[in-house]
């Protein structure tokens, strides 16, 4: 049982910060100053990827070790639609999100901006249905 309560803490620290990313953090990336805008970004990237790193590495372990263990009570599908949930924000923020950061460190644009927050959606939901699925194998083991 620790295994799943340390995974559904990992991955709704995750939830909650992709969802002040998406509805304040980003859409407050318009309101920046131009002339300050690429310092601010690079160190909004900086912090953001300090902040992120260690509780998104234990979803990333914690899943694995649920794909070869689980604790009684918790079907094999659970752990493997964690990890589709998981892999799916590794796959937007590698193909998508950062590639836009790297743009937006050359400077604002509205384009890019958008591109960010529209397909952020995808971690939100990944994120969130990845929570949804923690708390189910808490409560499967329990």
């Amino acid at each position: 049982m620790p295994l799943l309560v340390i995974h559904a803490a990992a991955v709704w620290f995750c939830v909650g910060l992709v969802w002040v990313v998406q509805v304040l953090v980003y859409p407050g990336f318009a309101g920046i100053d131009r002339a300050a805008f690429t310092a601010w970004h690079d160190r909004h990237t900086r912090l953001m990827s300090w902040t992120v790193s260690a509780p998104w590495a234990v979803q990333g372990v914690t899943t694995a070790v649920l794909l070869v263990w689980r604790p009684d009570g918790v079907p094999f599908w659970a752990a493997a639609l964690a990890g589709v949930c998981g892999a799916a924000t590794v796959a937007v923020t590698v193909l998508v999100s950062v590639p836009c950061h790297q743009r937006l460190s050359a400077g604002y644009d509205d384009e890019v901006l958008a591109r960010l927050v529209r397909t952020n959606w995808y971690r939100v939901v990944a994120w969130t249905a990845g929570g949804a699925v923690a708390v189910g194998m808490v409560l499967a083991a329990a």
